[in-house]
């Protein structure tokens, strides 16, 4: 399995002994022992963001998206500004059934990082599950904006177009999805041209 990315930005952050335990932990999916490790340190040090991020990342893998939530608003009274915080607790909230608490971390989050693809990428593909394409469609040309190679931002953006009913635009998002992903706008026409 590999290591997802944020984690992996995490453990570049610590030391090699730590960074490689957790780097394991993750590949054996062993949230029980990163949510120890993640205690541990926050015994040590409890004014530590990064810890109760991490924290609430292996409480949020063992669904426990409740006890999550509580760990990412530390993280943020410590670091306001950190966008990893900011996403997972969007990510808990959404999980939970909380879209209007989803939405209101995303869009804070865009206080402190005003240009992160990925936060509006998020708040996206949240509009996208809610069935709201219209309130999706400027969160995703934002997210392409900022990051023009994100393929599952120029999907979106896509099927965004496609639900909203303009054809045109649909076809110009799918052609930048396919100069960079031949195999995401293929799927893309099935799922939403071949019917």
């Amino acid at each position: 399995m590999a290591v997802t990315p944020t984690l992996a930005a995490f453990a570049r952050h610590v030391d090699e002994r730590t960074s490689r335990e957790i780097i394991e932990l993750e590949q054996k999916q062993d949230w029980a022992g990163m949510l120890a490790l993640a205690q541990s340190r926050l015994q040590a040090n409890p004014v530590s963001s990064e810890w109760w991020w991490l924290q609430g990342y292996a409480l949020a893998r063992q669904d426990q998206h409740g006890a999550a939530v509580e760990s990412f608003q530390k993280a943020l009274r410590i670091s306001p500004e950190d966008e990893e915080s900011w996403l997972s607790l969007g990510q808990s909230q959404s999980a939970l059934g909380r879209s209007d608490l989803a939405v209101e971390a995303y869009r804070k989050a865009l206080r402190y990082r005003p240009e992160s693809a990925k936060v509006y990428l998020a708040l996206a593909e949240l509009y996208q599950e809610q069935g709201k394409p219209d309130l999706a469609l400027p969160n995703f040309r934002e997210s392409v904006r900022y990051e023009p190679d994100l393929d599952q931002a120029w999907y979106g953006l896509a099927a965004a177009y496609h639900l909203t009913g303009q054809r045109e635009l649909r076809d110009q998002a799918l052609e930048g999805l396919r100069k960079r992903n031949p195999a995401a706008a293929t799927q893309f026409e099935k799922r939403y041209l071949s019917k």
